[in-house]
């Protein structure tokens, strides 16, 4: 495969996860989180964002999110590493 395609392909793959990653904090930041406990010990965290947003609020979000960026920071380094070695390749033959 062309590294150059890969460097590329991370940098779309890592912008989108840093633009899915804003989106994440301003949702989180703009509307409040609601604390709702029982008499016992067990309590849950409720975003009051409306519905389609409500749905950004969770542990398993931020996870994708971050595996995202670290997807597409490991292509580039990869793509990089691959094209710095074809090129020291080509200059010593």
């Amino acid at each position: 495969m062309n590294s150059e395609l890969v460097i590329k392909a991370g940098a779309i793959i890592a912008s989108f996860g840093t633009i899915f990653l804003v989106i994440f904090a301003i949702v989180l930041l703009v509307f409040s989180i609601t604390k709702l406990c029982d008499n016992g010990l067990k309590c849950i965290y409720v975003s009051n964002a409306p519905y389609p947003l409500n749905l950004l609020i969770a542990p398993i979000v931020l996870v994708v999110i971050l595996v995202f960026i670290a997807c597409g920071i490991a292509m580039i380094r990869l793509g990089k590493w691959s094209f710095n070695k074809k090129k020291l390749y080509d200059k010593n033959n």
